[in-house]
C-alpha cells in the first residue's frame, strides 16, 4: 500500500480497484465516500467483461463507494449520470476541448474515447446498500495498445499538451462525484438529464447501430432518465442498456 486515509485508499498495484472496493462493502468495512485509487491495475475491468489496460501511473483508476440505502433501485441510471457529469466537470476544468458522453458509459474528448465508467452494486433483497462507481480516465498516457488505437483513444495530455498529477485529479474527481450524490439525495438532480443530453455523443446525427448482429442507420435523439437510448429511423425507438451498440 502506498498511502491511506479516510478519503482515498492509495495502492501501488491492485488487481482491480472495483474489486477492492467491493470487498470493503462485503466485509462491512465500507464508508460512504471512501475511494480506492491505484497507480497500476493488473486486472482492470470494463463493462461486459472487457479489460481496461493502462500504463502504470499514467491514468486515473478510481472506485468510489457510496451508501445507497436512501435511493430506489429503479433510479440506478442516475449514478451513471452523476459519474458522467463529474468526469465532464473534471476534463472541462483542464481542457477547452468539446467533451461528450457516449451512451452508455464512455466519455469522449472531441471524437476520441478518454474515459470509461463501470458501476457495480451491493444489493441485499430489494435494498441497494452500496454502489461502487469505477471511473478510468486517461491522463498522461500518450501511447495505447493497438486495439485501443482502433477504438480512437485519447488522453488529457494528448488534448492539452500538458502533464498532470494523477492523484490530485483523482481527488478532484471524487469531490465532484460526491457533490452530485449529495445533490441527488437532496432532490437537486432534476436538471441532470438536460445537461447529459446536451453532451450526448452524436445527438441529432445519423449513426450506425448494431442490434443482434444486424447493422442499421438511425438518428440519436436522447437518453431517458431510466438510461434508455432514444433513436429514430422509420419509427422512434427506445433501447435498453447494451441492447444496441454504436458502430464507427
Amino acid at each position: 500500500m502506498h498511502d491511506s486515509n479516510e478519503k482515498i485508499i492509495v495502492l501501488d498495484c491492485v488487481e482491480s480497484t472495483n474489486n477492492y472496493a467491493m470487498s470493503l462493502a462485503k466485509n462491512g468495512e465500507a464508508r460512504h465516500g471512501t475511494a480506492v485509487f491505484a497507480y497500476e491495475q493488473t486486472g482492470g475491468k470494463g463493462r461486459l467483461g472487457r479489460q481496461w489496460i493502462t500504463e502504470p501511473g499514467a491514468s486515473i483508476q478510481l472506485s468510489i463507494l457510496t451508501q445507497m440505502e436512501w435511493a430506489s433501485l429503479a433510479k440506478q441510471f442516475m449514478l451513471s449520470v452523476a459519474a458522467s457529469l463529474s468526469t465532464l466537470d473534471l476534463i472541462e476544468r483542464y481542457s477547452d476541448s468539446e467533451v461528450f458522453v457516449k451512451w452508455p458509459n464512455d466519455i469522449f474528448i472531441n471524437d476520441r474515447k478518454a474515459a470509461g465508467i463501470l458501476i457495480e452494486n451491493f444489493i441485499r433483497g430489494d435494498l441497494w446498500q452500496w454502489a461502487i462507481t469505477g471511473i478510468g480516465l486517461n491522463v498522461n498516457q500518450t501511447r495505447f495498445p493497438l486495439d485501443q488505437q482502433l477504438e480512437r483513444t485519447t488522453s488529457l495530455a494528448i488534448e492539452t499538451a500538458h502533464q498532470f498529477e494523477v492523484l490530485q485529479l483523482a481527488s478532484e474527481l471524487r469531490t465532484f462525484f460526491l457533490n452530485y450524490i449529495e445533490n441527488w439525495r437532496e432532490g437537486l438532480h432534476e436538471q441532470w438529464m438536460e445537461r447529459y443530453n446536451s453532451r450526448l455523443y452524436k445527438a441529432g446525427q445519423l449513426v450506425k447501430l448494431e442490434y443482434r448482429n444486424r447493422v442499421f442507420e438511425a438518428t440519436i435523439i436522447s437518453v431517458t432518465k431510466e438510461g434508455k437510448l432514444v433513436t429514430k429511423d422509420v419509427f422512434e425507438r427506445e433501447w435498453n442498456l447494451d441492447e444496441v451498440k454504436i458502430r464507427f
